[in-house]
């Protein structure tokens, strides 16, 4: 037994919002050992993480994680005939009689649910302390496989909430102004003009501006009304009118009609994106550069 000071809290994982969009987790239950769920359900329902992975997965029935009553990471097994997970608490239990009875945990090929009856206290305690349980806020990194407590009207709540903040983002898109719009539909990478070069008209980029918004409408939202915009749209502006030169010499950047150099730039680096970010500084280079911007376009 080691007290919770020697676990390495680099191994200590917590599942952040981010990791559960990439995961594709929804409905997922927290646990926390220290402030366990009241039950009010006849099954508890536990899902697999990885939709690629469609069963046919057995977890381990003995795992070490953290005790909440001690902050000692101590060991847990699933006994049938045995009404606690805790090995320390499992009292003069012969080794035959551990080899014959512990119990399998399986999720059967095809399927990535395991319900629970909400009588079988063991079960799904010891799939709450586990540290394959991606909701437990107390496990220990590094299980084989992942698994999390599923809640249906969690889900539900979830995606509507996801659908509503789309909405809004697309709303959001439909009622901009056409100059804010097409400033941030610049900055988020649209195009300005048609395949034939022509200027593309306030419907052309609104749609593109509208898909922006849906695909993405987080990133949307964060970027919609950034100072870094209109830095952006300068840079871009005076970059496609001639009054910044980015190709006199290699790796430097200037003034137009013999202006002086604005910066030296890694050849490696996008001169729009560069020269954004040096704008967006407080140095006295960013600042003397952002002045002088504001001053050549208009």
């Amino acid at each position: 037994m080691s007290k919770l000071s020697d676990v390495h809290l680099a191994h200590t994982e917590v599942i952040s919002p981010q990791q559960r969009k990439e995961k594709d987790i929804s409905g997922l239950v927290p646990f926390d050992s220290k402030n366990p769920p009241k039950e009010d359900k006849e099954w508890v329902i536990f899902k697999l993480v990885h939709s690629s992975n469609q069963g046919g997965v057995y977890l381990s029935s003995v795992d070490d994680v953290i005790n909440p009553e001690t902050g000692a990471v101590e060991r847990i097994r699933l006994l049938s005939g045995v009404n606690t997970i805790w090995q320390n608490k499992q009292k003069d239990i012969p080794k035959e009689y551990v080899e014959r009875n512990l119990r399998e945990i399986a999720f059967p090929r095809g399927t990535k649910i395991r319900r629970v009856k909400s009588i079988d206290k063991t079960m799904i305690e010891f799939l709450r302390m586990t540290n394959a349980n991606v909701g437990n806020v107390h496990r220990i990194a590094g299980a084989r496989f992942e698994i999390y407590e599923y809640d249906s009207a969690m889900a539900e709540k979830e995606a509507f909430a996801k659908e509503s903040f789309e909405i809004d983002m697309i709303l959001a898109a439909k009622e901009a102004k056409p100059e804010a719009m097409r400033k941030h539909a610049a900055f988020l990478g649209i195009r300005m003009v048609t395949d034939l070069g022509e200027p593309k008209s306030d419907d052309g980029v609104r749609r593109e501006y509208v898909i922006a918004a849906k695909r993405n409408p987080e990133y949307f939202k964060q970027t919609l009304n950034s100072p870094q915009i209109e830095i952006a749209w300068l840079v871009k502006k005076a970059i496609g009118e001639s009054l910044i030169e980015i190709g006199r010499e290699p790796g430097k950047i200037f003034w137009a009609n013999g202006g002086g150099m604005i910066c030296v730039i890694p050849q490696t680096e996008n001169p729009q994106n560069y020269l954004t970010e040096l704008a967006m500084t407080n140095s006295e280079e960013g600042k003397r550069f952002k002045e002088q911007l504001q001053k050549v376009v208009t």
